[in-house]
């Protein structure tokens, strides 16, 4: 994971809890299938929602970024350990169980991070992770594609089989879901993404953004408006896999 990556959710620490609905929506399905343990690993802990409510007698909650474990330490989220999910500070075959929710889809190559992962759980061991799936923002790709806005680009439910094929872990299972989230307006929708560190874009453009790059998102958006707001579409899996 890059230090850019880090930068924005350590920016967005103090504000998160605010706006992670989505973020929330998705840890309470992972949470659902995680069996007890004596030791879980939470990876891209965040403010330490998942961290807290794993069934274990201790929990590592890892995060690429210092503030967010700050942040997470306040809220009471035990064993801070700060990391990279691509390198991770435990030895091979140390725990019972790795949770992730919405933090792989940051791990370039992701194979070779789920192969990591495999390593460093005992056999019989549990991995639980939420992830978007390709064509998630369906709402904003026809801006993506005029170049208006950067998307992150991710992987489709076949990519993730194959990957998993070959990384070691014994069973698996995708669950896809979807979620909404509506918004009052345009800027609230733009804000939900800088609040939650999840504006980095490997395929963001640096350059200014005026009145007609403004004008023109907000003309399209818009369009999409429901009675609840402006609506965001998330298309996500669970992973749920056994070593």
């Amino acid at each position: 994971m890059s230090e850019a990556v880090a930068e924005c959710f350590g920016r967005a620490a103090a504000g998160y809890d605010q706006h992670a609905t989505l973020q929330r929506r998705a840890a309470e399905r992972l949470l659902q299938k995680a069996r007890p343990a004596a030791q879980w690993l939470d990876l891209g802990t965040g403010t330490g929602y998942v961290a807290r409510g794993l069934p274990a007698q201790q929990v590592l909650a890892l995060d690429l970024a210092l503030p967010m474990l700050q942040q997470a330490q306040c809220l009471g989220t035990p064993n801070p350990v700060c990391g990279d999910i691509t390198a991770l500070p435990v030895q091979a075959g140390s725990v019972d169980g790795i949770a992730a929710n919405l933090s792989l889809q940051w791990c370039h190559p992701l194979a070779e991070t789920l192969l990591k992962l495999a390593d460093v759980v005992r056999p019989g061991g549990q991995l639980l992770a939420t992830l978007p799936l390709a064509h998630t923002f369906p709402e904003l790709q026809p801006l993506a594609q005029q170049g208006v806005l950067a998307c992150n680009r991710f992987a489709d439910e076949a990519g993730l089989n194959q990957m998993l094929s070959q990384s070691g872990w014994a069973e698996w299972q995708l669950t896809p879901f979807t979620e909404v989230v509506h918004f009052a307006d345009v800027r609230t929708l733009l804000a939900h993404f800088k609040a939650t560190g999840a504006h980095h874009s490997a395929q963001r453009q640096a350059g200014l953004r005026g009145r007609a790059w403004w004008r023109r998102l907000n003309d399209h958006l818009i369009q999409h408006r429901q009675a609840q707001g402006i609506p965001l579409t998330w298309q996500l899996v669970l992973v749920e896999a056994t070593r």
